[in-house]
């Protein structure tokens, strides 16, 4: 009983460690980092988060415009900021690029690290599991050795009293 109880508790968080694995050697980690961390560091941030996501991601930054009324001097200025926010998220852009495709090496490098790494906890794990049903099958045989054994102890001490 105790086992399944184990057994099961276990098997969410496996899961859940195999799907964050599987994140991290597809590079989706890294890259909604990227993209997390460009959204933090922009000065005028966009009015739709998941816009910036999604142009970020595809490679087409563009700065959302702000909205409510302006006059026109003042959207003179916002397309001269918009115009040279532009050139600094193209130039964050090519550099997040750059960086990227000089760790894609260390990354794939670590990746077979890790997968290297996983395949010899899976089977350590398989070997560890095994023996917990050795230790399990030795400790209900002692179980039922020793109530065995107090059973015959009784029989004795009944035995000796009715002599």
């Amino acid at each position: 009983h105790f086992k399944k109880i184990a057994m099961s508790y276990h098997t969410p968080d496996s899961k859940k460690e195999e799907f964050r694995r599987y994140l991290e050697r597809s590079g989706a980690i890294d890259s909604l980092t990227s993209v997390l961390v460009g959204l933090y560091e922009e000065n005028d941030r966009p009015s739709e988060s998941t816009d910036y996501i999604k142009s970020y991601l595809s490679g087409n930054i563009s700065s959302s415009s702000s909205g409510g009324g302006h006059d026109s001097h003042s959207n003179d200025n916002n397309n001269n900021n918009n115009n040279n926010n532009n050139g600094k998220q193209q130039q964050q852009q090519q550099q997040r690029n750059n960086n990227s495709s000089n760790s894609s090496g260390a990354i794939l490098a670590s990746s077979q690290h890790s997968q290297q790494e996983n395949e010899k906890l899976r089977k350590e794990n398989k070997e560890l599991k095994n023996s917990v049903k050795e230790l399990n099958k030795t400790i209900e045989t002692l179980r039922a050795n020793l109530k065995h054994s107090r059973e015959e102890a009784k029989r004795a001490r009944m035995q000796s009293s009715s002599s």
